[in-house]
């Protein structure tokens, strides 16, 4: 596939007709070639066939539908004193897919208007009038997987559902841009060359915005983290959090903690700091 937008705006773009799971890929590729590996290295590929998410869920589509791609990151360890520290990489990272994906759901010609956004605290969703009604993050587009390696990088793993037709999403939760009524420049498959320029043009804005809110985060936290805030869906939202023993919590998302933890508002027990959870969205009460 060629990616001419991807390849001019990161220092290494390789692109993999099939693999395992452009993590691994990039893990290997690190602890081979060291610091020669570079800052914004790029891993991507059409065809994962052993990809997973969070808790070691399962993660693959159909050939030449949805975008599995790698970047590393050179972190020095962290982003400095008085900075947001690595566990913000998920939620930056979601900010950045979100600018991504977003002008592919704001035509002027659009009769309804719909947000992407990251829902708690990795996964990016696309959201419709009928769904924010009602209090829903909308449906996936995409999910977030970043793996710090002993050496002191982080590989952040994402995959974007580009190409999926309904019938082809694993989960009534999931979407894609194609079945969620997004622009796709009337690509039908990643293969041709329609949908290479729409993987080209999704892969080149969500690699340049995280390296640029990476670098944000370590000059300016304040300004990484008020874009972080604006771009989620779950703050404001009525929540349930499976907690990892199995108990459930219900409350408000109100925030975030200084390590991106959610804040969950309890109507009688106050506050809750969310480490590790999954997260559901409930209809509102309002």
């Amino acid at each position: 596939m060629q990616l001419p937008l991807t390849s001019a705006a990161l220092p290494q773009v390789l692109w993999l007709e099939s693999t395992e799971s452009t993590n691994i890929v990039l893990r290997e590729l690190v602890a081979e070639r060291g610091s020669e590996v570079l800052h914004g290295t790029l891993v991507t590929t059409t065809q994962q066939t052993a990809g997973r998410g969070r808790q070691g869920r399962g993660w693959e589509t159909p050939p030449d539908t949805a975008l599995a791609s790698s970047l590393l990151l050179r972190v020095d360890g962290g982003f400095g004193e008085n900075s947001l520290g690595m566990s913000w990489i998920p939620l930056l990272a979601g900010s950045a897919i979100t600018r991504a994906l977003q002008p592919l759901f704001s035509g002027e010609d659009r009769e309804e208007p719909m947000r992407v956004g990251v829902k708690w605290p990795n996964d990016v969703h696309v959201r419709g009038e009928e769904d924010a009604m009602a209090g829903r993050p909308g449906a996936k587009l995409c999910g977030i997987l970043c793996e710090v390696l002993p050496s002191g990088e982080v590989v952040v793993g994402f995959g974007i559902n580009l190409l999926l037709q309904d019938w082809q999403l694993p989960t009534e939760r999931a979407g894609s841009v194609l079945a969620c009524g997004g622009d796709t420049g009337g690509a039908e498959t990643l293969a041709d060359p329609l949908g290479e320029a729409l993987a080209d043009r999704v892969l080149s804005v969500a690699a340049r915005e995280l390296l640029q809110i990476i670098e944000l985060a370590a000059s300016e936290p304040q300004a990484a983290r008020t874009r972080v805030l604006r771009d989620s869906l779950t703050l404001g939202a009525e929540v349930r959090v499976h907690l990892p023993g199995g108990e459930m919590i219900d409350g408000r998302a109100v925030g975030l903690d200084d390590d991106g933890a959610l804040i969950v508002d309890r109507p009688t027990t106050g506050q809750l700091i969310v480490n590790a959870a999954d997260v559901e969205h409930l209809r509102s009460r309002a």
